[in-house]
């Protein structure tokens, strides 16, 4: 993970004191997942290992059996030391992020064996007959693309009508003035996956927040890359990651960017003035609603139009706007943010989908942020990426991944039939769409 790579110039206490074999064990699985999680590797100018203790320090992240050597250790030890490089960060983010840190590393060692053989992350709920029917509900979600119709759209009425976060005493809409989402909080969910949409309407029902939950395109719905050129999606030329990220475009990260750019649409097609879009995968922090509604009121008088709530950040940021407000520099995850209406157009009047890069690099290229130690390629990426974005970002964040998700991703490398774009056919006939989708899907088990 980006940040938590940095949090930790020594290691957690139980990384220090616990020595035997299985730890070893569950480091290496750590490593191997961490560094292809959501981009979410290296700080600039350090290594993934830089949290590790010296003697769990000598493999790679692509091939833990490989030691490092010379330059490279010395590198470790020199992001180990530096203990100003988070010095811009509030303690509260760190402290957010290191108890997150924390828990996945513990997630990890008390489902070591699941983590290792994990393959495609199929809901247990589902049965072999619901994999077969969902399978086919989501092509047709895929053709259906950008479009949101009704049959697409849950409505869960779980806060107050009508919902307000910057809620005065007359009930007035603040949307364009503050941009507060009020009614209109959108929850991307992919309808094979029950238990996370449990997860999330859990935390819904805790924070009294009404929400529309939007079936999510399923990458796993892409059968050829025709597939894709027939809604127009276009790569960017050449695609192949970076060195912080060097896995090539995932069949999961088209589907995480076609759902995002769908409720943008539908933004714009409704004319919503503003818009809370998070992804099945989210944990609110105490108090939610009140603090968003006191973050938007310490941003009134900035010129933003994209809000996270959630982030990683893999730079300092640009400057600090209130005490939870910052405007952020390069910066990862999708997990929570609100969007104003103007983006959502001005992303579908520049054609957003003619371009793409995982969404979270997306975000920030389009925030002009082309001069960055974390993506060498942002210069050559940048220009082809309309500058529309003006960001703001909450510190410490309201939106986390909830412990233990990203073994539970389906966009990232993660599981044993995660699918390239570049390695899919060309086309399909009618009769190998039709025997594809008639099949169960392998699984290498279900969700812990």
């Amino acid at each position: 993970m980006a940040l938590h790579c940095q949090l930790f110039s020594q290691p957690p206490a139980a990384l220090r004191i616990v020595r035997t074999g299985a730890v070893y064990l569950v480091m290496l699985l750590m490593l191997r997942a961490l560094s292809t999680w959501s981009r979410n590797t290296a700080w600039p100018g350090t290594s993934m290992l830089a949290f590790l203790p010296a003697h769990l320090a000598g493999g790679s992240l692509r091939d833990p059996s490989r030691a490092l050597r010379g330059s490279a250790l010395r590198r470790v030890a020199r992001a180990a030391a530096d203990d100003d490089r988070l010095s811009w960060l509030d303690k509260n983010t760190v402290d957010l992020h290191r108890k997150y840190h924390d828990k996945t590393i513990e997630y990890t060692m008390e489902n070591v064996d699941w983590v290792q053989n994990k393959g495609y992350c199929l809901d247990a709920a589902l049965s072999e007959e619901d994999q077969i029917r969902v399978r086919r509900a989501a092509r047709a979600r895929f053709k259906r693309w950008p479009r949101i119709d009704e049959k697409d759209m849950h409505e869960v009425p779980l806060g107050h009508n009508p919902q307000r976060f910057c809620a005065d005493a007359s009930c007035s809409s603040t949307a364009a003035t503050l941009g507060d989402p009020e009614d209109n909080v959108f929850l991307i969910s992919l309808p094979r996956r029950p238990s996370k949409l449990k997860h999330a309407l859990l935390e819904f029902h805790s924070a009294g927040v009404s929400a529309t939950v939007v079936d999510a395109v399923d990458g796993d719905a892409i059968i050829c890359k025709d597939d894709i050129e027939q809604h127009g999606v276009r790569i960017i030329p050449g695609y192949a990651g970076h060195r912080n990220h060097k896995i090539h475009l995932t069949t999961g990260e088209v589907g995480c960017f076609m759902s995002h750019y769908a409720v943008w649409h539908h933004m714009v097609e409704n004319n919503i003035e503003s818009a809370m879009i998070l992804e099945d995968d989210f944990d609110f922090q105490e108090d939610f609603v009140e603090r968003v509604g006191a973050c938007l009121r310490e941003a009134a008088g900035e010129d933003w139009n994209l809000l996270y709530l959630g982030r990683s950040p893999v730079e300092p940021d640009l400057r600090r706007v209130s005490e939870h407000v910052v405007q952020p520099g390069y910066t990862l995850w999708t997990v929570g943010y609100i969007m104003r209406l103007s983006l959502a157009r001005a992303l579908l009047e520049a054609d957003a989908k003619g371009c793409w890069v995982p969404l979270d690099e997306y975000f920030s290229l389009a925030m002009g942020r082309y001069v960055t130690n974390y993506n060498e390629l942002a210069p050559i990426w940048g220009p082809q990426i309309p500058n529309v974005v003006r960001p703001l970002a909450l510190t410490p964040p309201l939106v986390m991944p909830f412990v233990g998700s990203m073994f539970q991703s389906d966009t990232a490398m993660m599981r044993k039939l995660t699918r390239y774009v570049k390695d899919l056919p060309e086309r399909v006939s009618p009769a190998e769409e039709e025997a594809e989708l008639a099949r169960p899907v392998p699984s290498g088990g279900g969700i812990v």
